[in-house]
């Protein structure tokens, strides 16, 4: 398996708009949208879908991987190196950082 969209670091911005843009969310409070976006353009339309497939599967992925987390923080306790990653990746994902 192997993801084939744009690579990351993804970023957001509310209210401006970019060249690399990936997707745009509207619906926000006060006629706001908040813009996905990268330094690296998505060029290809198989990137694109591949863009979108990730973004559409997010509260599935997010959902699992806390779940795996608190599994792994239960038989792990004392190994925070891996964790302290994965805490990281969540809080991006929840507008924690």
């Amino acid at each position: 398996m192997e993801f084939k969209g744009t690579p990351a670091p993804w970023l957001t911005d509310r209210n401006n708009c970019h060249s690399g843009q990936i997707a745009t969310v509207h619906g926000c409070e006060n006629n706001d949208w908040v813009e996905i976006w990268s330094t690296d353009w998505p060029e290809s339309e198989s990137v694109q879908e591949a863009n979108a497939y990730l973004i559409a599967s997010a509260p599935e992925l997010l959902e699992q991987l806390i779940r795996l987390r608190n599994k792994i923080a239960s038989y792990k306790p004392d190994d925070d190196d891996d964790l302290d990653i994965v805490d990281a990746v969540i809080a991006k994902a929840l507008g924690q950082q």
